[in-house]
């Protein structure tokens, strides 16, 4: 997976000269904790809200308080090395910049966190069906059932308090089938979905 296809590509950004308080109040209404800060198309730094609170000026402008040359990460890098850059460097965001330098997105915590749940399938809305098995049906079989009809089963767990009962997230499954095809295993096998 790479950086590009997950970043937020043409951030709002800044320029040096922009006076610290109303960059904080752009940031505010936007909900964002850094803007890039851009000059003739190239980025020269980036300032947190942090940075803008700690300043405590009025007239204080951007190019004053900002991070100069800031970690970057190249569009196409792969997102597990951005996700490490971020946790070393305890970042809340990377700006995502060309081999020239151009600042074409910023991947943020959320981005990352967005991969996550595209890549467990978790982005597509599972549900969950809940199966309780009586003794001598096999969990495999049961597994088999259920993945005949449905999209994907993206996991599975059995109950803490009772081994014979298992729930399964599943992505676009026909309940009905899977009822169905569970009653022709065993008739004492019971189902709900969620």
């Amino acid at each position: 997976m790479l950086v590009k296809d997950f970043m937020t590509p043409n951030p709002v950004t800044v320029t040096p000269g922009k006076m610290a308080d109303e960059t904080l109040e752009l940031m505010r209404s936007l909900n964002f904790r850094q803007c890039p800060v851009v000059e003739d198309g190239m980025l020269v730094g980036i300032v947190t809200d942090r940075d803008i609170r700690a300043s405590k000026g009025s007239g204080v402008k951007v190019g004053d308080i900002m991070a100069r040359d800031p970690v970057t990460i190249v569009d196409y890098a792969s997102l597990e090395g951005a996700a490490e850059i971020i946790r070393n460097g305890k970042f809340n965001a990377l700006p995502v910049v060309t081999n020239k330098g151009e600042l074409v997105g910023i991947l943020t915590v959320i981005d990352l966190l967005d991969a996550l749940l595209r890549m467990l399938g978790f982005y597509e809305k599972p549900q969950r069906l809940e199966v309780q098995m009586p003794d001598g049906i096999g969990l495999f079989d049961v597994l088999h059932v259920i993945q005949n009809s449905s999209e994907k089963v993206l996991s599975f767990s059995a109950a803490p308090e009772n081994r014979k009962h298992y729930y399964f997230w599943v992505v676009n499954c026909n309940f009905g089938e899977v009822e169905k095809a569970l009653r022709k295993l065993d008739t004492r096998i019971s189902t709900v979905h969620s």
